[in-house]
């Protein structure tokens, strides 16, 4: 579309906003290939797509003018509630290219948050993904008072005035005067004008709009001072786009440096990994878990292996870890570790390559606490993780390590721009351009709760800095439990130490204003079910499985082998197991996959109370 190139080439727009920054980029690489998707005019296909920028702009263009023939205005909330997608990129830069707010929402929500976030938002429009988001939003057009007036969905043979098809847009022959207008949208917008809410699940289950501006965003670009990256680079994103990490890291930062995104639509991890052997990127960002299965698949294999196979994989990770860790501490490496690590070397490399991973240059980790052991275990194979730190409503990094000083065990020095300080009470409070404006509809009280009279944001968690600057995350403010006896104990940290326990899919510590502490435990029961077969353990289900004398003894030899280690107020004194998974549709766990904490305690609190006998309840 020559059209809309000579157009935008003409255009003078000021890197101020998220469209004007995207779209010098891929009018730079306009017929290079810059995406990667599953997809193709609506159909899933096996192998990943290319997909040139000048195409993306194109459509871009389209559904933004298609958008604005809506009705849909500078201002206007336009909801997408989609798994990651070609065309869920597409709507997001379109949204934005119109100066209308972007409102993600978690691909299998419930019905009840889908319809708050879209009562509490007033979103005028949504794109939908699959048939059952697009049903759902349908029947949410419809309800008394609906703010919603129109639909974008993939659905074909739509009969509704009030619904378009994707497909039905991109035939269209497109209007130059659209694009004119769509160009001057742009041109209006600035830093201070607001681009996203995201909406984030608070301790009573109700959702809280985070309003991100043009500007947080932009002062991510920040972070590009330690990574460089650039258009031979190529990205996998498989982190939600209706997560600000996915949304920010992934989306938004590959348009900044012009690296490739492959884009992954799959939430099972099976099939991320499987995608990242296809595309085996440059650059992956993730969280913690899936970190640590690729971790546990690693090791699980290597002890099938022959004993004499064994022996040398065994070998060559306790060699290369040993260096790694040497070399994280700054201290000097005695000769023999890195003549031994150099033979080695082949093993490493080949286990980068059974990952997919040969080709990384830089591996990032966000969301939650990065276990040591999985730490040193990618630092071994020559392809360490740098771990950041952030929330949603620091659009998202805060800080981050320096790949040059890189220090397993801690977040890195605040990124540049970012002012931060730790509270009386151990609280990390933040200020900066990456800081939000506030929750949508927020109160005065609220304002006041959130922020210090100096304009510090409350995080909520708390950490110290370490002799380097670094910071080190130890738990939430409200997470921290409080026995009967006083003792302050921080849950996560005791959580983290079974984090590799390949029988443990979650497992929750509790026991404020209790004697002693206690967990709640999800078990991975994939594992669970192969073992009882393995050992003659006779079940009809999950729920009669957990209750097997056999199995209670096996998840309490690792609890006791674990809690060894701890003070006796740390240790786990009882457990129970649970039949059901936490999930997010269920609310244990939010959008970045950490603990609901108030919700799980009051959902499963008769559990829990049968855990502390009449007789020691205080």
């Amino acid at each position: 579309m020559k059209v809309l190139r000579d157009t935008l080439k003409d255009a003078r727009l000021n890197e101020r906003s998220i469209p004007a920054i995207e779209i010098a980029t891929y009018l730079r690489l306009w017929k290079e290939k810059t995406f990667f998707s599953k997809e193709w005019e609506s159909k899933r296909k096996d192998e990943f797509i290319p997909v040139t920028a000048g195409k993306f702009l194109e459509q871009q263009f389209c559904l933004a003018a298609a958008l604005l023939e809506r009705g849909i205005s500078r201002g206007d909330y336009v909801a997408v509630y989609s798994r990651n997608s070609l065309r869920y990129a597409i709507a997001f830069y379109a949204i934005l290219s119109l100066g209308a707010v972007f409102v993600p929402i978690y691909p299998t929500v419930s019905r009840e948050i889908l319809d708050y976030i879209l009562y509490h938002s007033e979103a005028k429009c949504i794109y939908t993904g699959d048939y059952v988001q697009y049903e759902q939003s349908h029947a949410f057009l419809s309800k008394p008072q609906s703010p919603l007036s129109t639909i974008i969905t993939n659905s074909d043979h739509v009969s509704d005035s009030r619904v378009a098809s994707f497909d039905e847009i991109m035939e269209r022959d497109p209007d130059p005067d659209r694009f004119d207008a769509v160009i001057r949208r742009i041109q209006d917008l600035t830093e201070d004008d607001l681009a996203a809410v995201l909406y984030t699940l608070t301790a009573d289950g109700i959702p809280k709009g985070v309003m991100l501006t043009h500007g947080n965003f932009i002062a991510q670009k920040a972070v590009a001072a330690y990574v460089p990256m650039d258009d031979r680079d190529i990205k996998l994103a498989h982190l939600p786009f209706s997560h600000v990490f996915g949304l920010s890291v992934d989306l938004f930062g590959s348009a900044v440096t012009g690296s490739v995104t492959a884009i992954c639509s799959s939430l099972e991890t099976e099939e991320i990994i499987n995608d990242i052997l296809a595309v085996r990127p440059t650059i992956m960002s993730s969280v913690p878990r899936m970190y640590e299965k690729m971790y546990v698949q690693i090791k699980q294999g290597i002890e099938r292996y022959g004993w004499l196979k064994k022996k040398l994989y065994h070998s060559a990770l306790e060699t290369a870890t040993a260096c790694f860790i040497q070399r994280s501490r700054r201290l000097p490496i005695p000769f023999k570790v890195r003549f031994l690590k150099s033979v080695y070397g082949i093993v490493c490399r080949r286990i980068q390559a059974s990952l997919g991973l040969d080709r990384i240059r830089y591996l990032f980790s966000g969301g939650s606490s990065l276990p040591l052991d999985v730490a040193y275990f990618f630092g071994a194979l020559g392809i360490p993780i740098i771990e950041g730190y952030g929330l949603t409503e620091t659009s998202p990094i805060v800080n981050m390590n320096i790949p040059e000083r890189n220090k397993p065990g801690t977040v890195g020095p605040p990124i540049p721009g970012v002012e931060e300080r730790i509270s009386g009470e151990g609280e990390i409070l933040v200020k900066g351009p990456v800081v939000f404006k506030g929750y949508l509809k927020m109160t005065e009280e609220t304002a006041a709760e959130i922020f210090t009279e100096d304009g510090f944001f409350r995080t909520g968690d708390v950490g110290s800095f370490d002799d380097e600057g670094n910071l080190v995350i130890t738990g939430r403010l409200k997470d921290l439990i409080i026995t009967s006896t006083g003792k302050n104990i921080a849950p996560r940290m005791i959580e983290k130490q079974f984090e590799q326990e390949v029988i443990i899919e979650h497992i929750c510590v509790v026991g404020d204003q209790r004697k002693y502490l206690t967990a709640l435990i999800v078990p991975n029961t994939q594992y669970l079910m192969g073992y009882a077969r393995k050992h003659n353990i006779d079940f009809d289900r999950i729920d009669d499985l957990i209750e097997k004398r056999e199995i209670v003894e096996l998840y309490k030899s690792c609890i006791d082998r674990i809690s060894q280690s701890s003070a006796r107020f740390e240790q786990i004194k009882k457990f129970t197991l649970l039949s059901r998974p936490f999930s997010i549709n269920t609310g244990e766990l939010t959008l970045a996959r950490k603990f609901n904490r108030a919700l799980i305690q009051e959902k499963y609190k008769e559990v829990i109370d049968r855990m502390y006998p009449s007789s020691e309840l205080i």
